[in-house]
């Protein structure tokens, strides 16, 4: 509560600096804010359709999951984009071209401001002014583009790096870009001192930052889509290339299906060899039957073997056999054009067969043997194995052919299967790389045409409107933070003060300070508005005093000395104990004042040496002796004095600094009284100090009534 009656106190006390300092400061704010700057702000609302749009990924597998960390992700870029060095400088050359084709010095537009271009034109150069086309604003930014140069001397460059109030990247930088709670849409606000300007970046700001995310966004997957037509057109030119190759190779090697060749080679050679095994059984038969007969008959067999018609029949005979065999072996299929052919062979064959049967049975010398015997039999037998051993023999030959034809075969096809797996093997391989280059070239394809996509769906469904009315100004905000914060530094700096302040003042700050208890306080003579009562302050503090003193006297052991004491001159002791000394005259007391103003220098050693103050002056039987004693700083007490007094008042003006001399010496005084009671009084304090210990003081009007019981917390007494 102690401390809460201070603050109270405290702000009471600095009320007209809380009341000034504010009023001048609030004032001056104002008038400095008179001419503020007004500010147009234009909004506008995109829709980017990142987690919720149509991709051509969504589109095939079907899925309605959303990565939020891609979603996230991808608005951050887009942020990082529209706010991106890149983009802002395209927009700063853009609206600069704009101002410079469009600006007007006379009349405002929806460009820019006839004054704000007057400002502009005046710090371009003219050879800037010399790049400006005013029938193309493309035209204008790319010249602007190649007179830029990286030095400090450069205009153009200077637009965007240095600090133009429009076109700098620290304006530009400005503009506020948020994502609207966690939708696809985003925020972008700007605000300029020129409506025109500040409508205009915004509509430039839309068109760059889609182009600067094409940009950047189609360079990765372009990049990698070229690699892809790089390297499946690589893969096509050698995929093609081997199999123009294998196509060679089956026309080099006269292959059509290597497989069924092979097949129906292995099936030939076992058929050819089953009919070999089975022609070779037949000619060593029949050779075995000949063998047999020719002992039998052999004188016939001569004669026939000699006869020039016997021996041109068996080689016609053997000739068609062979004939007929290769025809045979060789052209086996049923719709063969060289079955009529072979079937004129086998009758001219019959027919030749015939007729040397018919050679042998005329011939009567082979009829019979020497001896008589019948051998008609047995010639007809041997002609038929000679006949069969005959085509045996040649159907034998040809088999051997064919067995030779078939191994060269499977020496040519050996090679050439194994080379044909390599080839195939190869092409396999190339193939498979061409469709996995080509898989990933349609995924680099679909993720372009899903960027496509994603960049056509950036559009604003707020679209930057034209400010027709400035934005509330700051200036409100501005006074009333200065009337605010003069009022926090009054409070703070009195704070500061009260803190480190060292002068008395008061009863709590000299309790604290000193410390010892303060017994009154008697308040200074008002010189002007209260002055009229001066005396009746003085008579109620007196009365205080007075009964503050009574407590502590003892008439019985004799009279009561009260000593008054101070650490320096002027503090007001005299008037206190005149004023004391009459008021207890008046009531009948019997008052002696002993004052060091009336001593003299040889009096001063009976003074130190004295033990009680009856060793320096006799007194009869007075009721109360007041003593004034020189200031410690000139003269120390002897300490008998001190202690047989019946109450030590230390005097202490509240205006003054408690220093560290005054603290030393009253240290010194409070260790030499020991147990004798000791008080404080405070001399020339304020009225509202002395109301502490006095009440409240006159004049009782409603306004000082009012004050009195808010200090003293009486808010809600009558």
């Amino acid at each position: 509560m102690d401390i809460l009656s201070q603050i109270i106190r405290l702000l009471y006390r600095i009320r007209y600096w809380l009341i000034f300092v504010p009023l001048f400061a609030t004032l001056f704010a104002i008038f400095q804010t008179r001419n503020l700057e007004r500010t147009y702000e234009v909004n506008s609302t995109i829709y980017t359709g990142i987690a919720s749009g149509f991709t051509i990924e969504s589109g095939v597998d079907g899925s309605s999951r959303v990565d939020w960390n891609s979603v996230s992700n991808g608005m951050d870029n887009i942020i990082s984009i529209i706010k991106s060095k890149a983009t802002l400088r395209e927009v700063s050359y853009r609206l600069y071209a704009q101002h410079m084709i469009y600006g007007d010095s006379l009349n405002d537009n929806n460009y820019i401001k006839a004054d704000n271009f007057r400002s502009v034109w005046r710090i371009t150069p003219r050879d800037v002014r010399n790049l400006i086309d005013k029938e193309s604003e493309e035209n204008t930014v790319a010249n602007l583009k190649g007179y830029e140069k990286a030095s400090p001397t450069n205009f153009v460059y200077g637009l965007f790096n240095w600090y133009h109030p429009y076109y700098s990247y620290d304006a530009l930088s400005k503009i506020d870009v948020k994502r609207i709670f966690n939708s696809d849409m985003l925020e972008i606000k700007y605000a300029a001192n020129d409506p025109g300007v500040a409508y205009n970046t915004l509509v430039l700001l839309n068109e760059e930052f889609v182009k600067q995310y094409e940009i950047l966004r189609y360079g990765e997957t372009n990049d990698v889509i070229e690699y892809f037509r790089r390297v499946l057109a690589e893969l096509s030119y050698k995929l093609r290339k081997s199999e123009d190759s294998l196509t060679q190779y089956y026309i080099d090697k006269r292959v059509i299906n290597f497989g069924e060749q092979t097949k129906q080679i292995t099936a030939l050679a076992r058929d050819y060899e089953l009919l070999y095994y089975d022609v070779l059984l037949k000619y060593s038969s029949s050779t075995a039957v000949i063998a047999q007969l020719e002992d039998k008959i052999r004188e016939q067999t001569k004669i026939l073997e000699n006869n020039a018609l016997f021996v041109d029949k068996i080689n016609s005979i053997s000739k068609l056999s062979d004939r007929i065999a290769r025809l045979e072996l060789l052209h086996k299929d049923s719709l063969s054009s060289y079955l009529p052919v072979i079937d004129r062979l086998k009758r001219e064959l019959q027919q030749s067969e015939a007729e040397l049967k018919d050679f042998t049975s005329q011939d009567r010398e082979l009829r019979f043997t020497k001896e008589g015997i019948a051998v008609s039999t047995y010639i007809d037998e041997w002609v038929a194995q000679v006949i069969q051993r005959e085509k045996s023999a040649t159907e034998l030959k040809v088999m051997e052919e064919v067995r030779r034809s078939l191994d060269d075969q499977y020496v040519f096809f050996s090679p050439v299967g194994s080379t044909l797996k390599r080839m195939e093997r190869e092409i396999g391989f190339t193939e498979n790389s061409y469709l996995s280059v080509l898989q990933s070239l349609n995924t680099a394809l679909m993720r372009q045409k899903t960027l496509q996509m994603t960049a056509a769906t950036f559009k604003p469904l707020n679209p930057p409107l034209f400010p027709v009315s400035p934005i509330k100004t700051a200036r409100r905000t501005i006074v009333l933070i200065v009337f605010v914060s003069s009022i926090l530094f009054v409070i703070g700096f009195f704070i500061l003060l009260e803190l480190f302040d060292r002068t008395v003042r008061d009863r709590v700050r000299a309790e604290r300070m000193i410390p010892s208890f303060v017994l009154g306080a008697f308040p200074k003579f008002s010189n002007v508005r209260y002055r009229a009562y001066n005396k009746e302050y003085q008579r109620i503090a007196t009365n205080y005093m007075a009964n503050a003193i009574v407590p502590y006297l003892n008439p019985k052991t004799g009279p009561d000395i009260i000593n008054f004491i101070s650490t320096e001159e002027q503090t007001g002791k005299s008037t206190i104990i005149a004023e004391l000394a009459d008021y207890w005259e008046q009531r009948g007391l019997r008052i002696r004042v002993i004052s060091w103003h009336d001593s003299n220098e040889d009096s001063y050693r009976e003074f130190i040496l004295s033990n009680k103050l009856s060793d320096i002056y006799d007194y009869d039987n007075e009721d109360i002796i007041l003593v004034e004693h020189q200031s410690l700083r000139r003269s120390a007490i002897p300490v008998g004095l001190l202690r047989e007094a019946s109450l030590n008042i230390v005097v202490v003006k509240a205006d003054t600094v408690w220093r560290d001399i005054d603290k030393i010496a009253f240290d010194r005084l409070k260790g030499q009284v020991d147990n004798s009671p000791m008080a404080l009084y405070l001399t020339n304090t304020k009225r509202e100090v002395a109301e502490s210990f006095l009440g409240i003081l006159p004049p009782h009007t409603a306004h000082r009534k009012f004050v009195y019981k808010l200090l003293q917390f009486g808010l809600t007494s009558s």
